[in-house]
C-alpha cells in the first residue's frame, strides 16, 4: 500500500512538472496536440503506479520525452506558421456580414443555433447585429457587431 502511494504521488509530481513545463494553466487553453499529450501523459503515467512490476523509471521517462517533445513543437511552431496552421488549424468564418457560411457550419459542425447563442452571450439580440462571427483555434467564437449595432460586451468572443 506505501509502495502504491509513493508511485503515485512520484507520477503526479512528474505529470505536474511536465505540464507546467508546457506552459498551460487550464484544460480550455490546450490546442488540439497538447489536448493528446495530456491523455498519452495520464495513460503513461497510470501504468506504472497500478503495477508494480514495471518500474517507475519505465513511466517517468516517456513523460519527460512526450512533454519534451510537446515543448519542441510548441517552439517550432512559433517559428514557422505554416507547421503552426497545419498542427493547430486556423480561425474559421461561419456568419460574414450578418448571413450564415452554410459551408463552414457543415465543415465545424456547428449549428446556427449554436451560433445564436453565441451572440446572445455577447449582447447583441439578432445575427442582424453581427458582422462576423469566427470559430477560433481554441474553439471559442468571436463575435464581431456590425458598424451600426448598438450592445455587446467590450470582450467578444466566450
Amino acid at each position: 500500500m506505501t509502495a502504491i502511494f509513493i508511485r503515485t504521488a512520484l507520477a503526479y509530481l512528474s505529470l505536474l512538472l511536465i505540464v507546467r513545463l508546457m506552459g498551460k494553466r487550464q484544460i480550455g487553453e490546450l490546442q488540439m496536440t497538447e489536448f493528446i499529450s495530456a491523455i498519452l501523459l495520464s495513460e503513461i503515467a497510470a501504468l506504472p503506479i497500478t503495477d508494480r512490476d514495471i518500474p517507475l523509471l519505465y513511466g517517468i521517462l516517456p513523460l519527460c520525452v512526450i512533454g519534451s517533445f510537446e515543448v519542441i513543437l510548441a517552439l517550432l511552431c512559433r517559428k514557422f506558421r505554416p507547421l503552426r496552421h497545419l498542427l493547430e488549424g486556423r480561425p474559421v468564418e461561419l456568419v460574414h456580414n450578418g448571413h450564415y457560411l452554410q459551408r463552414n457550419l457543415t465543415r465545424t459542425r456547428i449549428s446556427q443555433e449554436e451560433i445564436e447563442a453565441q451572440i446572445r452571450i455577447n449582447g447583441y439580440r439578432s445575427i442582424a447585429e453581427v458582422d462576423c462571427v469566427y470559430l477560433e483555434q481554441t474553439g471559442k467564437m468571436s463575435v464581431l457587431p456590425a458598424k451600426n449595432a448598438s450592445g455587446g460586451s467590450p470582450n467578444s468572443g466566450s
